[in-house]
């Protein structure tokens, strides 16, 4: 698990890199499709066997959110969802026009629908126990590692004095988060964000911009 400057663990932020089980796996090698469960999964290095094997308690789902005109009245913004090639999972479409047309909550559209999702394929399969949830999004993924506990102590204001954007709805997601990881029914011990360059999501980015292309 990693931890921030002050040595502290990050709870829900997932860093292969810091894990023995998959730091000395190339990240190209590390996720693959499992066609039998319609998501994909991860490899994992353990000391009795010489190569990496599927790690059968992993789930990993590809997240991103997409905003054509950002920051103009005309701005639409979508979501996509990706779990695998063909997979029945895979989910995309648009905001609701109620909600903020910017890039910042469409990311946060797709985690939301990556678990509902997740809710599905557990309610199928409770042995799953470590769920990594990939997005090229640093503010995501800091906002709910990091920077979460800060805010709800200054009651929704960023450490330059200003209201945090969409503060409340991150809110309900941090809490969530740490709710599943008290779910012993389900199995999960970890919920972690990982964050990856843009080319390890183009394909939940696709999603996203066919959501917006359909329209």
């Amino acid at each position: 698990m990693p931890y921030n400057k002050y040595g502290e663990k990050m709870r829900h932020r997932f860093d292969p890199s810091e894990d023995i089980c998959y730091s000395s796996i190339p990240r190209p090698e590390l996720v693959f499709y499992n066609p039998d469960t319609k998501f994909s999964q991860l490899r994992m290095k353990i000391m009795s066997k010489p190569n990496p094997i599927p790690d059968d308690a992993s789930l990993v789902v590809f997240i991103d959110g997409a905003c054509r005109n950002n920051g103009r009245p005309t701005a639409r913004a979508s979501y996509g969802v990706y779990f695998g090639p063909d997979s029945p999972f895979n989910t995309w479409g648009l905001l609701d026009e109620s909600q903020p047309q910017t890039s910042t909550r469409a990311e946060i559209e797709a985690l939301i629908q990556a678990l509902l999702s997740i809710c599905v394929i557990m309610h199928f399969d409770r042995t799953l126990c470590r769920i990594r949830i990939a997005t090229d999004s640093s503010f995501l993924v800091k906002a709910l590692s990091q920077w979460m506990e800060g805010w709800m102590e200054r009651g929704g204001v960023g450490s330059n004095g200003s209201q945090v954007a969409h503060f409340k709805i991150m809110k309900q997601l941090y809490d969530e988060l740490n709710s599943w990881e008290d779910k012993d029914e389900w199995g999960v011990r970890e919920i972690q964000l990982w964050h990856v360059p843009r080319e390890m999501n183009r394909e939940a980015d696709a999603l996203a911009n066919k959501a917006l292309d359909e329209a």
